[in-house]
């Protein structure tokens, strides 16, 4: 077996190799976020600055969501980029074989459906079951933790990293929810729960 993959050209795949998602997944999705990013932007351009009652710029209602929006397309545009780039995967490889698939470095990522409901639950437990109900930091540290550690868990187990994993987690969270929070309450002026 081991002669067949030398001589074949083909290097086995390496870890998380196998979970590529297809070119075309990308661009699809890439493209839909693009436009959800686009029409942020727009919905948030379009509220009331309140110039009328001395607010200045930089705490206008739409300004957090402009910024976010912009940001949301940024990062669409870059998956839609990189895809395309990317280059397609020969006829040959669209035989309904695996191992076909995963040579060609074109293998459609089956775990999706999975992470987006993690996703979703995660997003569920953060507003019903944290936010008003611990200080936000808190909420926004245990949200963020679980969000890391949760998605990253499959391919930190199979690089035997999990223990490296938990502090990466750990301090990113740590990290981000003081940041959110300071931000948001200093500079923002915006009281959260």
């Amino acid at each position: 077996m081991a002669g067949e993959t030398e001589t074949s050209g083909v290097a086995p795949p390496t870890v998380g190799e196998g979970r590529k998602s297809s070119r075309l997944a990308d661009i699809v999705s890439g493209g839909i976020w693009l436009a959800i990013g686009f029409a942020i932007i727009v919905g948030s351009w379009r509220m009331d600055r309140l110039e009328s009652q001395g607010v200045p710029w930089f705490t206008a209602p739409g300004l957090v969501p402009g910024v976010l929006g912009v940001l949301i397309a940024l990062a669409a545009l870059g998956i839609v980029l990189r895809a395309l780039r990317r280059p397609a995967a020969p006829s040959s490889a669209m035989s309904t074989s695996d191992d076909s698939i995963a040579a060609h470095g074109e293998h459609v990522d089956t775990g999706f459906g999975g992470r987006a409901l993690l996703t979703l639950a995660l997003c569920l437990g953060f507003a019903i079951g944290l936010v008003g109900r611990v200080p936000f930091w808190i909420a926004a540290a245990i949200y963020l933790f679980l969000h890391i550690f949760l998605l990253q868990f499959p391919d930190r187990r199979e690089r035997g990293q999990v223990g490296r994993g938990i502090v990466v987690a750990a301090i990113i969270a740590l990290c981000a929810s003081l940041a959110i929070s300071t931000i948001f309450q200093d500079l923002f002026l915006v009281r959260l729960p």
